[in-house]
């Protein structure tokens, strides 16, 4: 006998997984100009991340953030929050890889 598949209606909408695959590299982002650099004000962290180039390298970092919930999305049968989240993730990676090669 094979297991019955269902896949739950709430929270189970593309634009949810937009939504949050834009919000956690975001939050991400934030927090770790929060921690790793406090006394530097938003704007400096900026231009110290464009100045050094190391831009390409906390995006990167904060995209990494969309494994938690494309994994939450994925383990609760939320397959179409998933494909949004991979969406929004795939865009990121091709962002990255423009910047990389053109900046």
């Amino acid at each position: 006998m094979s297991p019955v598949y269902y896949e739950p209606s709430g929270l189970n909408k593309f634009w949810l997984g937009l939504l949050l695959g834009l919000v956690f590299p975001l939050v991400f982002f934030m927090l770790y100009f929060l921690f790793r650099f406090r006394d530097l004000s938003f704007i400096e962290y900026f231009q110290f991340l464009m100045h050094t180039g190391k831009y390409v390298h906390v995006i990167s970092l904060a995209v990494f953030s969309n494994l938690i919930p494309f994994m939450f999305f994925v383990r609760t049968n939320r397959f179409k929050s998933g494909r949004g989240v991979m969406a929004i993730t795939i865009l990121f990676v091709l962002a990255v890889f423009v910047m990389k090669f053109t900046m």
